[in-house]
């Protein structure tokens, strides 16, 4: 046993003060011996027994089981200090093994040794050496006061407003330790959804940093260029613009030379991060980089996982935990899409377990909105599935990309019933859409014929 975790144990049985080590944080891992892992988890199992609940074993007791121990805490040295020592050498310890993993890992993949590197200093600086983690109420109180004055003086304390305004009386804004996922069925609009929010911060002079691995920065930023600019996506993709949307796409063009320097809008390249390299440590290192309002990753489900874990749901619970603490160790909200789960959701409900992969994901988003396209409508149904700080239960929008995508109208429950149901039964009869598209294309025709016999029966008069 080593001198720091037998002067630990040796204050603890002398003094038999537990509770204060129990406090800062000590647990059986911070013990790097067997002899002193299994002397702190005898004193431990003794403390919490029904029988003997909250004695400690004393000098005398600690004998009869180990003969030769003896105590050697120096009386100079206060029992956090003695805690501080004892997690010192295992963080020592814990980044030399470590160092050596890095190490072997950067000679076949450097990208993939820093970012297990990054993830290994991040647990490291969360365990810490210092007990001083307790936030008291007396002193956050006023915290909250101050803020509540400040926000009646109209402060706004959020990174900025949300594009639609029935999320915006909900919520106040986007917060700083917002993750929201946007989840539905395929060719449910979420990218475009999340494409008309990137073009709103960007408007509203927010900088965002985005991930994507299923379109190419060219489809993301032609996207958030067509929202910006309102032009008919289809028109710009195939170069059919009118002289007039051509004038307003170089006009975005001038706007963003203009603000260049600035550069709020940054796409990063997932499919260049060599090996998987492309996981939340290496998204935090540019962050950290580019110091955005937001964060937007379309398809999260995509992205690496550091732990490398096989099945699907640990792998994406994996990388929603660490999406998570990326939020709340950096204050920079995130946005970012999922697939809806066709199994879960063909119950029709509005329940978290519709999100695919894993539950986790529903667990720690502080936002969860269902993305319905809403067929035969130009309208997009975003339903609230789970919400930590409000309750609303959904609202509609217009989903006409990229020229508009701005409020509708509040849902009612009937509304979202009506709208995941006609989401199901299209999903599971693909030729629905198809005759779907048929009944408006002879809608079509038979109006323009109707306009045309109407223009010549004007001539003959």
């Amino acid at each position: 046993m080593s001198t720091r975790e037998i002067q630990l144990i040796s204050r603890i049985v002398r003094s038999g003060d537990l509770n204060s080590v129990l406090e800062w944080g000590v647990t059986q891992d911070d013990f790097l011996t067997n002899e002193g892992r299994a002397m702190f988890n005898h004193i431990l199992g003794y403390y919490a027994r029904r029988d003997t609940e909250g004695s400690v074993i004393g000098e005398n007791a600690v004998k009869e089981v180990y003969p030769t121990f003896i105590l050697c805490d120096d009386p100079s040295m206060t029992t956090a200090a003695l805690c501080t020592e004892v997690r010192k050498s295992r963080l020592r310890i814990d980044l030399e093994i470590h160092s050596k993993k890095v190490l072997e890992l950067a000679e076949s993949d450097p990208c993939a040794a820093a970012a297990y590197g990054q993830n290994v200093m991040s647990e490291v600086l969360n365990l810490g050496t210092s007990k001083d983690v307790d936030v008291y109420f007396s002193n956050e109180l006023d915290n909250i006061i101050s803020k509540y004055e400040q926000k009646e003086q109209g402060v706004d304390f959020s990174c900025g407003l949300w594009p639609w305004e029935p999320l915006n009386e909900a919520t106040g804004g986007i917060q700083p330790d917002d993750y929201v996922v946007l989840y539905g069925r395929p060719k449910s609009m979420k990218s475009w959804v999340l494409a008309a929010l990137i073009a709103w911060a960007y408007n509203c002079q927010k900088k965002v940093v985005i991930y994507t691995k299923e379109m190419t920065p060219e489809n993301i930023f032609m996207r958030v260029a067509a929202c910006i600019a309102q032009l008919d996506y289809h028109s710009l993709r195939m170069a059919k613009l009118t002289e007039q949307e051509k004038e307003s796409l170089y006009a975005v063009r001038t706007m963003v030379q203009q603000l260049k320097h600035e550069q709020n809008l940054v796409c990063l390249r997932a499919t260049d991060a060599p090996g998987g390299g492309d996981t939340v440590p290496w998204l935090q290192s540019k962050v950290e980089k580019h110091n955005p309002d937001l964060v937007c990753i379309d398809g999260m489900y995509l992205m690496s996982d550091v732990k490398k874990a096989r099945k699907d749901h640990e792998r994406v619970m994996n990388i929603s935990r660490a999406l998570r603490g990326l939020v709340l160790s950096t204050n920079v909200p995130v946005v970012a899409t999922v697939q809806a789960n066709r199994g879960a959701a063909a119950h029709g409900k509005g329940n978290l377990d519709e999100i695919a992969y894993s539950d986790a994901i529903g667990q720690d988003a502080t936002i969860a909105m269902r993305v319905i396209n809403d067929k035969g409508s130009p309208t997009i149904s975003l339903v609230m599935a789970g919400s930590r700080e409000f309750e609303l239960a959904g609202f509609r929008i217009y989903g006409i990309p990229a020229t508009n995508f701005s409020d509708h109208s509040l849902l009612t429950e009937k509304e979202i019933t009506k709208a995941k149901e006609k989401d199901i039964v299209d999903e599971d009869n693909p030729s629905a859409h198809i005759k779907a598209g048929a009944r408006k294309k002879k809608r079509v025709t038979e109006s323009k014929s109707l306009i045309a016999a109407k223009k010549r029966l004007e001539k003959m008069m």
